[in-house]
């Protein structure tokens, strides 16, 4: 059963190179699990609390065990560094509701 994970993000408009090889690693990290984004939002406003980052993105994996291949990956950990200047802010997070994971339809 397929789960959702969401990105919340803040690229760095000052590091587009570092935000080019982010996305150039990860993507095929994502198509080698059969992951894909169904879901692009762009936050318009904070309404309560910190800002929130700008963009949201939520992903479908098959599994938890695809999710943890590509997060857990050496390819993954070696992008470290590059994240950290591809993206203002960066959050991570899977959906669960009171069962569980969220499935997706």
């Amino acid at each position: 059963m397929s789960v959702l994970v969401f990105a919340l993000t803040t690229p760095n408009p000052n590091d587009i190179e570092a935000l080019n090889i982010y996305l150039g690693t990860t993507k095929p990290l994502l198509e080698a699990v059969g992951a894909e984004i169904i879901q692009t939002y762009e936050i318009a406003q904070t309404l309560v609390g910190d800002t929130l980052p700008e963009l949201v993105f939520i992903v479908r994996y098959p599994d938890k065990a695809s999710v943890d291949q590509v997060f857990e990956s050496s390819e993954y950990h070696a992008l470290r560094e590059i994240r950290e200047r591809a993206f203002l802010k960066y959050q991570i997070g899977l959906v669960q509701d009171s069962h569980g994971f969220a499935k997706a339809s």
